[in-house]
């Protein structure tokens, strides 16, 4: 890994143009998927050791951070702001439509309205825990990945840069959106240690992720393999 990390040290950012732009969008494709899922099914608390708890999409959303980390390694802080921004809008188009369709006339034959209703549908505490926990929490990431960049070790290790930047950007998502979305309903400073140390270990065991996908994207692009 050392190798490869020289090479993606030495390497700058890349401006986004017609060659490139399939590298783009398969990465923000891919991360967009990742955070609209999460938000759909994240008002599921997973049981963990020690009595502890975390939402059920907690491996989905952290890897919608690897991703991140991707864009903004390969394309710079520009492109990876517009990442976190265009899945902001994804998640509020996709609630639009999930309410939408929870609330058109069911047919005689269907019989599971009642289930569909308490799975796609989000409460308004839900929606506004996990929008702003999201939005800050990226944006977080982003701006902690290039301030780690300029120091001397965060600039010659990829790791040290991606890992650092997920561990405090989570630290703010978690706790907003446990925050916002579960007082008075669940053990907040509990629930906040579980979903942060889970989310630890996932960041832990996914940054080797980064390298392939950085690796993919310069191998992939004509200006990565000048």
């Amino acid at each position: 890994m050392t190798g490869a990390g020289e090479r993606m040290k030495q390497a700058a950012p890349v401006a986004l143009t017609d060659s490139n732009m399939r590298v783009f969008v398969v990465l923000l494709t891919i991360h967009t998927s990742l955070v609209i899922s999460s938000n759909a099914a994240g008002s599921k608390l997973i049981a963990l050791p020690l009595g502890l708890a975390a939402s059920a999409t907690v491996i989905s959303y952290m890897l919608s951070f690897v991703l991140l980390g991707s864009i903004a390694e390969l394309f710079g802080r520009a492109a990876a702001r517009l990442v976190v921004n265009l899945g902001l809008a994804a998640m509020a188009l996709s609630v639009g439509f999930f309410e939408l369709a929870i609330h058109l006339p069911a047919a005689d034959i269907w019989t599971h309205q009642r289930a569909f209703a308490e799975v796609l549908g989000s409460s308004l505490r839900l929606l506004l825990g996990g929008w702003t926990a999201y939005l800050v929490g990226q944006h977080l990431d982003v701006v902690g990945f290039f301030l780690l960049k300029r120091t001397r070790l965060g600039g010659e290790q990829l790791w040290l840069r991606s890992w650092g930047s997920m561990l405090l950007g989570q630290l703010v998502d978690t706790t907003l959106f446990i925050t916002i979305a579960f007082a008075g309903a669940a053990p907040l400073l509990r629930t906040i240690l579980g979903q942060y140390l889970v989310k630890l270990v996932i960041a832990t065991a996914m940054t080797p992720l980064i390298y392939a996908a950085v690796g993919w994207g310069r191998a992939a692009m004509p200006e990565g393999r000048r």
